[in-house]
C-alpha cells in the first residue's frame, strides 16, 4: 500500500546444508496475475549467477514490450563482488540511502567493505552517505579509493563510480556530464535521475533540476527525498509558500514509516519556510524539533544545520549575541566532523553578525577565510559573495579604494552567473563606494539599475535598502523632502518582515536625521526613540554613535548648541570604540560646527588634518565641507582674503558635486567674507544667490519648513538683509 509499484516481486529463501533454494512471486497488481519462480540446488558461490537467471525470469513475465525488456536488461548491472554477504551488506545500505538513512547506511556499507575491500561501488556509496552526513575528508577518501578500485570494472558500474566521484569533489560541470551519460543508458533508474536533480541544484540550476526530482515522482508519488527536494527547490525559486505541501506530505510519510533522520530534515527546511514567510515562531518550533531528534541520533551535520538556522532567526530578532554563540557552535561542529565548504559558509553568516555589531576587523578575517575555502571548493556564487561583502566592510570603514576593488571584481562574477537579486547587491554597494567619493550620477545610474533588478526579481526588502541608498544622494545634493521619502520607502518593506535588526534601527535614524535636515524637526522625536529601543540591546558602538550623531543634528536644527556639543562629544566617543573613521570624521566637523556656532575660535590646523583624513578616504563630499569651516574660522579670525581664496576653491568643488545647500552655506560665507572687509557691493550676489538657492530648496515637496531650522533661518535673514547694499546704511 505504501509503494506506487505496480508489479511486486516477494518470496523468502531456505538453505538446505550447502544448498540455498528460492521460491519468489511475481505479482501484478493491475491484472491480478501472480507468476511462481523458483530457483534451488545453488550453492553459494554461485548466489550471483542464480540471481541473474531469476532477474531474466521476472524480465520475461512483466507485462511490457520486448522492446522494453531488452532496454530493462541493458540498463541492469550487479554490483562486482565475490562475496554474498557483502552484496546483502551493501544492498540494505543502498536501500538504507534512498530512504535518506545515511546513519544506518553507513553502518551496513562499511560492513561491506569489511567483506570484501575491494567492492568499489560500496566505497562510492559510502562517500556517498559520509557526504550526506557532512564528513567531506572520509567522503572524499572512500571515493578515491572506489575510482582507484574500478579500473577494470564493467562500463556502467565504472560510470556510476566516476559520476559520485565528481559530486562528491564538488566538480559540478564534471557530475553533470557524467550523469547525463549514465541517464541515456539507464532512463528510468531514479537513483541516476535524483543524483542529477541533486548535481543540477547544487550549480545552481534550478529549472533542470525540477525536472529530475519530477521524474523521479512520476515514478514514485511518495518518494520522500524528491518530495523534500521539491519543497527545498521552491524555497529557492522564491515561492515560499508552495513549498510547504511537499514538505508536509513528506513529513507525513516519514512519520508513518518512522524515518525520524528524513523527518528532522523535513522540520529543518519547513523551519527555512516559515522564516521566510516571516513566522519566526513557528520557524524556531521546527528547528528545535530538528535539532533534538538529530541530537538524539548523533546527526552531527543536522545539528550543525539547526544551529546555523536558529541564529539566523536570533538575528533578525535583534539577539547578535545568542546568534553568534549559535553560529560558533555549529562552526565548531562542521570543523570537527570535516564538512569544509560548510565551514565557509557559515563563516560568511559569523562575519555578518560581526559586521552588524560594527566589528570590522573580525568580520573582514571571517569573510577572508570564506573566501579562500570557496575558491578551493570552486563555488563561484559564494565567492562572489564573499567578494561582496568584504568590499561592503572597506565601504563601512570608509575605505573607498579598497571596496571598489573588491565590489568590481564581485560585480564581474555576478554578472557572468547572472543572478538580478545578486547583480542587484553589488551595485548597491558600488553605488554607495562612488557616492562617498562624490560621484553622484554614477550613483544613481548603479542604484537605478539595481533598485530595477530587484522589483524585477520581486525583492521588497532589497528595493527598500536600495531606496534608502539613494536618499543618500538625495541628501547630499540638498534634496532633503525626496530623502525623506526615499528613506520611508526603505522602512516601510522592513516594517512588514518584522526586522529588528542593527540595519532597522540606523534607517530610522536616518530617517529622523532626514527630517531634521527638511526642517520637521518635531516629526523627527518618533523614529529616533524607534531607533534608540532597537539599538540599545545590541550594545553596537557603531551604531549608537550614528544615534548621538543624530541627536546632536536634531538640537543644532533647533537652535540649542549645548545639548547639541554633548550629544557630538558621545558620539566621537563611541565611534572612536568601534573605529569608525566615516563617523568620527563626521562627529569632528559637527564638534567644530557647533563651537563656530557659538562664536568661539576652532584650530585651523586641526581642521586641515580633518581635510586630508577625508580626502585620504575618498569622502569628497565632507572634504569639502570641512573646508567651508576652515574658512569660516578664518572669517572669525578676520582673515577675509585668505577666507575667500578657500571659498572659491570649495565653491569649484560643490558645484561639481551638485551639493546644493553647501554651495548656498559658501555663497553665504562669500558675501560675509566681503562685507566685513568692506566689499558690501561685490558680497550682495553672493547673499542673493544663497536667498535663492534657500528658495529654491524650500519649493520641493516635504521641504516646506526647511527655514524652521535655526541654522539656516539665521543665514536666510541675515543673506536677506544684506543682498541690496543700497538699502542698507
Amino acid at each position: 500500500e505504501f509503494s506506487s509499484a505496480d508489479t511486486v516481486v516477494w518470496g523468502q529463501y531456505a538453505r538446505f546444508g550447502d544448498q540455498i533454494r528460492v521460491d519468489a512471486t511475481l505479482q501484478d497488481l493491475n491484472r491480478d496475475r501472480r507468476v511462481p519462480l523458483k530457483i534451488e540446488g545453488v550453492a553459494e558461490k554461485d548466489i550471483p549467477a542464480a540471481i541473474d537467471r531469476l532477474a531474466e525470469s521476472i524480465r520475461q513475465n512483466l507485462a511490457v514490450s520486448s522492446d522494453m525488456v531488452k532496454e530493462l536488461k541493458a540498463s541492469s548491472f550487479q554490483p562486482s563482488t565475490k562475496s554474498v554477504l557483502a552484496l546483502r551488506e551493501y544492498n540494505e545500505g543502498v536501500q538504507l540511502i534512498r530512504q535518506g538513512k545515511n546513519l544506518q547506511a553507513v553502518k551496513s556499507l562499511e560492513a561491506a567493505i569489511k567483506d570484501d575491500p575491494q567492492f568499489a561501488l560500496a566505497y562510492s556509496r559510502l562517500a556517498e552517505s559520509q557526504a550526506q552526513l557532512g564528513y567531506d575528508n572520509d567522503a572524499e577518501t572512500y571515493s578515491r579509493k572506489a575510482v582507484d578500485l574500478a579500473q577494470q570494472l564493467p562500463v556502467t558500474e565504472k560510470y556510476l563510480i566516476q559520476a559520485n566521484h565528481a559530486r562528491i569533489m564538488k566538480d559540478n560541470a564534471k557530475g553533470i556530464e557524467a550523469y547525463e551519460n549514465l541517464a541515456k543508458s539507464m532512463p528510468d533508474n531514479t537513483d541516476v535521475q535524483f543524483a542529477l536533480g541533486s548535481i543540477y541544484e547544487d550549480s545552481g540550476n534550478l529549472e533542470k533540476a525540477g525536472e529530475h526530482f519530477a521524474a523521479v515522482l512520476k515514478a514514485d508519488p511518495r518518494n520522500i527525498n524528491a518530495l523534500l527536494a521539491s519543497g527545498r527547490l521552491a524555497i529557492k525559486n522564491g515561492d515560499t509558500q508552495a513549498a510547504l505541501d511537499p514538505l508536509n506530505r513528506a513529513l507525513s510519510l516519514a512519520v508513518q514509516v518512522d524515518n525520524q533522520e528524513q523527518k528532522a530534515l523535513i522540520l529543518l527546511a519547513m523551519g527555512i519556510a516559515y522564516r521566510l514567510l516571516n513566522k519566526p515562531e513557528e520557524a524556531l518550533r521546527n528547528y528545535q524539533q530538528s535539532l533534538e531528534i538529530n541530537r538524539q541520533l548523533g546527526q552531527k551535520r543536522g545539528v550543525a544545520a539547526n544551529l546555523n538556522e536558529i541564529a539566523q532567526v536570533q538575528s533578525t530578532l535583534g539577539k547578535l549575541d545568542t546568534a553568534l554563540a549559535s553560529y560558533k557552535e555549529a562552526l565548531e561542529i562542521r570543523r570537527q566532523i570535516g564538512a569544509k565548504k560548510e565551514s565557509g559558509d557559515i563563516l560568511i553568516d559569523i562575519g555578518a553578525v560581526y559586521e552588524s555589531r560594527g566589528q570590522y576587523d573580525l568580520a573582514l578575517d571571517a569573510y577572508k577565510q570564506s573566501l579562500q575555502i570557496q575558491r578551493e571548493a570552486g563555488d563561484e556564487t559564494y565567492q562572489a559573495l564573499c567578494l561582496n561583502n568584504i568590499g561592503n566592510v572597506y565601504l563601512n570603514r570608509g575605505d573607498n579604494d579598497n571596496a571598489l576593488t573588491y565590489l568590481q571584481q564581485a560585480l564581474q562574477l555576478r554578472e557572468k552567473l547572472n543572478v538580478p537579486a545578486d547583480i542587484a547587491d553589488t551595485l548597491h554597494n558600488l553605488g554607495e563606494a562612488c557616492a562617498n567619493v562624490g560621484q553622484y550620477e554614477q550613483a544613481m545610474s548603479n542604484y537605478m539599475r539595481a533598485i530595477d533588478l530587484a522589483r524585477r526579481a520581486g525583492d521588497k526588502v532589497g528595493a527598500g535598502v536600495l531606496s534608502h541608498a539613494m536618499a543618500a544622494v538625495f541628501d547630499a545634493q540638498g534634496r532633503y523632502g525626496a530623502a525623506v521619502n526615499a528613506i520611508e520607502d526603505g522602512i516601510k518593506p522592513l516594517r512588514e518582515t518584522g526586522d529588528k535588526s542593527p540595519r532597522m534601527a540606523q534607517f530610522l535614524a536616518d530617517s529622523a536625521g532626514a527630517l531634521g535636515r527638511a526642517g520637521r524637526i518635531s516629526e523627527a522625536g518618533k523614529p529616533l526613540q524607534e531607533a534608540d529601543a532597537l539599538a540599545r540591546p545590541l550594545k553596537n558602538d557603531g551604531l549608537e554613535a550614528i544615534l548621538f550623531n543624530t541627536q546632536g543634528d536634531l538640537a543644532f536644527y533647533s537652535g540649542d548648541l549645548k545639548r547639541a556639543k554633548e550629544f557630538y562629544n558621545n558620539a566621537l566617543r563611541s565611534a572612536t570604540r568601534a573605529k569608525e573613521r566615516h563617523t568620527t570624521l563626521e562627529v569632528k566637523r559637527n564638534l567644530a560646527k557647533v563651537t563656530l556656532a557659538e562664536g568661539h575660535a576652532v584650530s585651523e590646523r586641526e581642521l586641515r588634518q580633518l581635510v586630508e583624513q577625508a580626502d585620504a578616504l575618498g569622502m569628497r563630499d565632507l572634504s569639502t565641507d570641512v573646508s567651508v569651516y576652515v574658512a569660516q574660522a578664518m572669517i572669525t579670525a578676520k582673515d577675509f582674503a585668505h577666507a575667500r581664496d578657500t571659498l572659491e576653491r570649495s565653491l569649484s568643488a560643490s558645484e561639481k558635486l551638485g551639493t546644493r545647500m553647501q554651495t548656498a552655506k559658501i555663497q553665504y560665507l562669500l558675501g560675509n567674507s566681503l562685507r566685513r572687509s568692506g566689499e558690501s557691493a561685490n558680497a550682495a550676489p553672493h547673499y542673493r544667490e544663497a536667498v535663492r538657492l534657500l528658495d529654491e530648496t524650500r519649493k520641493e515637496p516635504g521641504t516646506e519648513k526647511l527655514l524652521d531650522r535655526a541654522d539656516l533661518k539665521s543665514i536666510y535673514e541675515e543673506a536677506s538683509r544684506w543682498s541690496n547694499p543700497a538699502d542698507k546704511k
